[in-house]
């Protein structure tokens, strides 16, 4: 995909595409797999130009654009006529914020209310999964492999609160100890602040003494 990048910047040092503001925006293009985020200027003729840069790239390479798939995100561009500047490129025309990849994407710092969605999706997990059939070592099971690595994602782009880590943490100590969303200090066999410990560090002896230890090799 670094052809597409030095296709941009060539138009850019040639004053077919102006410069975008901030001084962290480095790339035009970011891709992932076979998405692609384009980041423009709201301008007619600029947009005219990456719709030509998109399409000699489609014919040289074979990776075509979808219009029925694309869609513009406007940031900041109020008092702008979208339907005129998008008039070379037309697509659906939404609004920001907005989720990218599953993401979400801000201009400002992300609330709770950004989050939160993270937190239900883990939750969601638990009543499909009718704990009551399975034992505390399927659970661990199921702790390591889908609960502990479903925030890992958000994690690559975004830092994590401790009210988050917190709400995450009750929910695989509840699961693992209880097979529901929450579990009290009766319920817990271990102290969650060790079964957290790497097994270097004195979590292997804990899962030994409890019988876990078959689904943590």
């Amino acid at each position: 995909m670094e052809p597409l990048q030095r296709l941009f910047d060539i138009a850019t040092a040639q004053g077919y595409l102006s410069p975008l503001g901030g001084h962290v925006t480095r790339l035009r293009a970011s891709l992932y797999a076979d998405d692609a985020a384009v980041f423009l200027n709201p301008v007619h003729d600029e947009v005219q130009v990456v719709a030509q840069i998109l399409e000699m790239f489609g014919a040289a390479s074979g990776l075509l654009v979808n219009l029925n798939k694309c869609a513009v995100y406007p940031i900041s561009c109020h008092d702008i006529d979208l339907s005129e500047v998008m008039q070379p490129f037309p697509c659906l025309i939404r609004e920001f914020p907005c989720s990218y990849l599953g993401l979400p994407l801000h201009t400002r710092q992300l609330r709770r209310v950004d989050i939160q969605p993270l937190i239900d999706k883990i939750a969601n997990r638990l009543p499909s999964w009718k704990a009551n059939y399975i034992n505390k070592a399927g659970r661990l099971k199921l702790v390591n492999t889908v609960l502990s690595s479903m925030p890992v994602y958000f994690m690559t782009m975004f830092e994590l609160k401790k009210w988050a880590i917190k709400k995450i943490d009750k929910l695989r100590r509840g699961f693992l100890w209880k097979g529901k969303a929450e579990a009290k200090g009766i319920h817990c066999q271990v102290a969650w602040e060790k079964v957290k410990c790497p097994k270097s560090l004195g979590a292997w002896e804990c899962w030994i003494s409890k019988g876990l230890v078959g689904c943590c090799d």
